[in-house]
């Protein structure tokens, strides 16, 4: 949905937000209505569909949480956005347990506005989407049942009628007895990359499931011919005679086939489907990402600045202490660690605020890496443990582009180098930096326990990890976790600058990542 097709509802007695609030949203291209009251408010809801609603939960003739319970259940889902003056934490918690998509209080600055009601049109619009693929998918199942039905019963009455309609059909059809395939019609054919010359008889459909699913497959097939089970319904990982890796849905039951039991079933290529919910679900937890690390930036500059405070009264008393007595060494050191600890203190208020600015800058590569090896000198593990090389070459190149891409993109790299050495015997992590006319080369080397070489092709897929999933006994045990989203968000983040990798890894040696970022002079 484009910002044009987005509507949005806004709510506040006064009339001046309400303006200002409207001007601001319609100059970003958005269809603005607005409401001073509740009744308003729920006649235009029952005309009109909105991508998002702002709300004054404190308005004279309703209660905003109130009325948050009511349009919800009246079925409207459109994502509700709170403002108020308030600052109070328990409103905030319990607008968020109703459901409530953000909350802002007064006065809100335009480009937080702006990105939040941007984040909510998008919540609204993948929202919108998935309901109408599993309401698409439910009456593809039924027309797919449907047609099953029809199909059997046409076997019953005339073969060749059968043979006919499934020919022409669009949806893979088979029928296997003895294990092997006896019949399949062109789209089958077509699914499995098969010949009909070298097909029946010789082939079934065990030959194409990978082998980790083969024998829970076999088993189910032979419950469904000998009747313990009705149908069978799957989804199977197959790799098929042309090589290719697919994933197919299949539905199976049992017949009889030249007065013998057999089994016949229907398969679809569902592997772009599935591939789409995979990016559907990676751009949500990216966006939940984006908000979860926007909080601790926030977070972590008010405690930095909260600190600044009794750091300077120490600082202070050190420097009153060192005057009176000059030849004690204890102010000296006091005043070192009191410097360290304002240097850690504007390290974490940079990074939070450079992360946080959309805005392309000029970027010190060289710079960058240091400032993210002292951030993450809080893993103690890291900290203690390894030991840290710089190689970083002297006049780098700037580069153009978001702060963020690149900090992020190092520190999940160096993330998966410190959690690659948890148990190796030489615990090393080197960084390099080179330039030559065109490009920047970064190298990432780990003394870690390598990627087998099965697995590179796949570590920038989404999801793909050879790690213990995140649950609360893995952390406990301190376990190298993880989701699988680390390298992908590297690739997606930076492939944008032109960047290519290349990565050498060795079991029981460690990996190499190398990373060649375009510049311009």
């Amino acid at each position: 949905m484009s910002k044009l097709q987005a509507r949005i509802l806004i709510i506040d007695d006064d009339r001046d937000i309400l303006d200002t609030l409207q001007t601001l949203l319609e100059q970003e291209g958005y269809e603005v209505v607005t409401c001073t009251n509740g009744h308003e408010a729920r006649e235009q809801i029952n005309k009109l569909s909105f991508s998002t609603i702002l709300l004054d939960i404190y308005l004279p003739d309703f209660d905003g949480l109130d009325f948050i319970h009511q349009v919800q259940g009246q079925g409207v889902k459109a994502p509700v956005v709170v403002i108020t003056g308030s600052s109070e934490i328990e409103m905030a918690q319990k607008a968020i347990k109703i459901g409530v998509f953000d909350y802002l209080i007064k006065p809100i600055k335009n480009r937080q506005l702006v990105q939040v009601v941007r984040n909510a049109v998008m919540h609204n619009l993948l929202r919108e989407e998935r309901e109408n693929l599993e309401k698409q998918k439910r009456l593809y199942q039924e027309q797919l049942e449907k047609m099953v039905a029809q199909k059997t019963l046409e076997l019953e009455e005339s073969e060749f009628k059968y043979k006919s309609l499934v020919e022409q059909s669009l949806i893979g059809v088979f029928v296997i007895q003895d294990g092997r395939f006896q019949y399949l019609n062109n789209k089958a054919y077509q699914i499995f990359g098969l010949e009909p010359v070298t097909a029946l008889n010789q082939k079934g459909l065990l030959d194409y499931v990978q082998e980790d699913e083969r024998n829970e497959l076999e088993t189910k097939l032979r419950d469904c011919i000998e009747g313990r089970i009705p149908n069978l319904q799957t989804q199977i990982h197959a790799m098929t005679n042309d090589a290719d890796q697919k994933i197919l849905q299949l539905w199976i039951a049992r017949i009889q086939y030249q007065k013998n039991p057999a089994l016949e079933g229907i398969v679809i290529d569902v592997t772009d489907q599935v591939e789409s919910q995979k990016r559907e679900q990676f751009l949500e937890l990216q966006l939940m990402s984006a908000h979860k690390m926007a909080a601790i930036g926030n977070l972590a500059a008010g405690i930095a600045h909260n600190l600044n405070n009794p750091i300077a009264v120490i600082q202070a008393n050190a420097e009153l202490l060192r005057f009176k007595n000059p030849d004690a060494k204890e102010p000296q050191r006091i005043l070192e660690q009191t410097q360290r600890m304002i240097e850690l203190i504007n390290t974490i208020v940079m990074k939070g605020r450079r992360e946080q600015q959309q805005l392309q800058e000029s970027i010190d590569l060289n710079q960058l890496i240091r400032k993210e090896i002292d951030f993450l000198n809080a893993n103690l593990f890291f900290k203690h443990k390894v030991e840290k090389v710089l190689q970083l070459k002297d006049g780098l190149p700037q580069i153009k582009g978001q702060y963020s891409d690149f900090s992020q993109s190092l520190n999940n790299i160096v993330d998966n180098a410190i959690q690659a050495m948890y148990d190796t015997p030489e615990k090393r992590l080197t960084i390099t930096t080179d330039f030559d006319d065109q490009e920047i080369i970064l190298k990432i080397s780990d003394t870690g326990c390598g990627i087998e070489p099965k697995n590179l092709a796949k570590i920038f897929n989404p999801f793909f990890t050879t790690k213990q999933p995140p649950t609360e006994k893995n952390k406990k045990d301190n376990k190298p976790t993880g989701s699988g989203l680390g390298l992908s968000m590297v690739k997606m983040l930076l492939e944008p600058y032109g960047v290519h990798f290349d990565v050498q890894s060795t079991l029981g040696q460690g990996t190499v990542f190398t990373i060649r970022i375009p510049y311009k002079r």
